[in-house]
């Protein structure tokens, strides 16, 4: 008989990205699953290339009311709750299947002992987070680790893509400067030499991605007070971004979307982290190179973040130079 699994997963794109092992493993070591998954609105563009048979999104207000309906009205046999937050909480009681996960961290808040039925411990600060998204599976007997992220991307932002690739050489880098946060933010100046030494002593081409926010305009306007940029922020979709990364040479990114991207398309990625610790969020496949204030070593879970500006254009220069020279 089938199985009907509820997957919720109501975070930010990068959690989604990182639910794509859990979503993997399920699919593999679950015969005949109907995987459904329940995501934020704010991370609904990233849902055409995750594999799901149906995605549920959440809205708020009187727009959300279908989603609400939805979840009630399917019958599930299992619920896992990567989230953990009420509205989650809320989500596994309305789907009333008989088996319902999640983090035993959760355990002692209002409710929960009534709303799931199975509580896993994993520690949130020792594991990489795609690593404590899998380990939900404990709670059907499957032990997993260091599965891949996967996206499958859709024509339709292959198409996207090929619309700016035809006016590119086939040797091209992507540069993403932009996040949400302030403090992620690299030094202007920086990012112009970095640029640079793409163009010049590389041989690529540079194609500067990023978003319409205003504080990540600026940003992208105070590089190019340094020296021109091609910029395409605010001109692709996310997807259409993630199939131009799918075929650069190199990304080099703060700790953003595009890190998870390149990581989970198997595009070389240099990623810049300061303020957040690399343990939880880091790429992992074997293209890819952390570049932090520290320097090299083991990236370990307590490590304290530092300021962005404590990282040398040098660090990322020989981080592309050692991706870029098959030593890796």
């Amino acid at each position: 008989p089938m199985m009907r699994v509820l997957v919720i997963q109501l975070k930010r794109i990068g959690d989604l990205l990182l639910t794509t092992p859990l979503l993997s493993v399920l699919r593999e070591q679950v015969p005949d699953i109907h995987l459904t998954l329940a995501i934020d609105a704010a991370t609904s563009p990233l849902a055409p290339a995750i594999d799901a048979d149906r995605v549920l999104v959440f809205q708020r207000g009187l727009a959300g009311l279908s989603f609400w309906r939805a979840i009630a009205a399917e019958r599930f046999d299992l619920v896992l709750d990567v989230t953990g937050n009420d509205r989650s909480a809320l989500v596994a009681a309305l789907s009333k299947a008989r088996k319902r996960v999640t983090w035993q961290r959760f355990q002692k808040r209002p409710f929960r002992k009534l709303v799931y039925t199975d509580f896993v411990d994993s520690s949130v600060r020792d594991r990489h987070t795609a690593d404590h998204h899998t380990d939900l599976l404990r709670a059907l007997d499957i032990h997993v680790e260091g599965v891949p992220t996967e996206l499958r991307l859709p024509a339709n932002a292959v198409e996207e893509a090929a619309s700016v690739l035809k006016d590119l050489p086939p040797r091209f880098a992507v540069v993403h400067p932009g996040t949400a946060r302030a403090e992620k933010f690299w030094l202007p100046e920086r990012w112009s030499e970095v640029i640079r030494f793409l163009e010049e002593e590389m041989g690529l081409s540079v194609v500067v991605t990023g978003s319409n926010a205003p504080m990540e305009r600026e940003h992208l306007a105070a590089i190019a007070a340094h020296r021109p940029i091609r910029s395409l922020a605010g001109k692709l979709s996310l997807l259409g971004t993630a199939a131009l990364i799918q075929r650069a040479t190199v990304v080099c990114s703060v700790d953003s979307a595009p890190v998870h991207l390149a990581d989970a398309l198997g595009t070389p990625v240099v990623a810049l982290f300061g303020p957040t610790n690399p343990f939880h969020w880091r790429p992992r496949r074997s293209r890819s190179i952390v570049v932090r204030s520290a320097g090299a070593g083991p990236i370990r879970p307590k490590d304290p973040g530092s300021p962005m500006s404590e990282i040398s254009t040098d660090l990322v220069r020989d981080a592309v130079k050692q991706l870029l020279s098959g030593s890796r």
